[in-house]
């Protein structure tokens, strides 16, 4: 038999997929660079000598992860102006900033893990958590003080995706086409089923109860390339959080600025 023929409209999806996934193979060295940094941004306070080279190098003028989304724009522009407004007296500031945000102590207004926001408890080292370790594990990755901090706190999520980003770029210059459906799939199913399920609420948190526009900046600039990654992967946007707050605070407080084992 034959088989029936896909005809113009088959055809032309077929190309408008192939164009897709041409064009996220083509952007995953940017990608990487974009989740690169803001993993650090919400991994710990900034020091001196990055907010100085950030000042210096004016790296929020040629960002490498385009988005035509409004978030991206408006975080480029707040993280644009913070750093030409930057001197050493403002680390402080920062400092405090984080902390409030993230640590503590008392409430935190921006709870950085996962759990909190998806799991019946709202407490940390929850489902998710063993779940992102299990996609951690599965491309030869391991949270950097697995066991004692949860391994599903949002810059490791980011930094997740960006080497994940870089394995892809990787495997496209090697050619290795296995690997490079491995880290597609891997990458769609990492944004589908976590990160776009609750970092936008927590970046949502973030853009609210931030005191700086360097946080303000970095949450809204992470919401816009998250919507970016999705669509580059064939996802819908996230929807619009709520921007309310979680149910409760964590369990106990875990420091989010322990170091790192690995430089993902």
């Amino acid at each position: 038999m034959t088989p029936p023929s896909t005809g113009a409209g088959g055809a032309a999806r077929g190309d408008a997929t192939l164009s897709a996934r041409a064009e996220w193979e083509r952007r995953q060295e940017e990608q990487a660079l974009a989740y690169r940094f803001l993993g650090r941004c919400f991994h710990a306070p900034p020091s001196a000598d990055w907010m100085a080279a950030l000042a210096r190098e004016r790296m929020f003028r040629e960002w490498p992860f385009h988005s035509a989304e409004d978030d991206a724009a408006a975080g480029l522009a707040l993280l644009a102006a913070f750093c030409e407004s930057w001197d050493a007296t403002m680390l402080g500031r920062l400092t405090w900033d984080f902390n409030r945000l993230f640590v503590g102590p008392g409430e935190m207004r921006a709870a950085p893990w996962e759990s909190v926001y998806r799991s019946k408890t709202k407490l940390t080292f929850q489902e998710p958590t063993l779940a992102v370790r299990s996609l951690y594990e599965r491309f030869g990755f391991e949270s950097p003080a697995i066991h004692r901090e949860p391994d599903d706190h949002l810059a490791l999520e980011l930094d997740f995706l960006a080497a994940l980003s870089g394995l892809a770029a990787e495997a496209a210059r090697d050619g290795d086409g296995e690997q490079l459906a491995a880290c597609f799939e891997g990458q769609k199913l990492f944004l589908e089923q976590h990160l776009l399920a609750w970092a936008p609420r927590c970046l949502a948190l973030v853009v609210e109860h931030a005191d700086t526009d360097y946080y303000r900046g970095a949450a809204r600039l992470a919401r816009g390339s998250l919507v970016e990654s999705a669509r580059l992967c064939g996802l819908p946007a996230p929807a619009a959080p709520d921007g309310g707050r979680p149910a409760a605070a964590p369990s106990r407080p875990v420091n989010p600025a322990a170091s790192r084992r690995r430089d993902w």
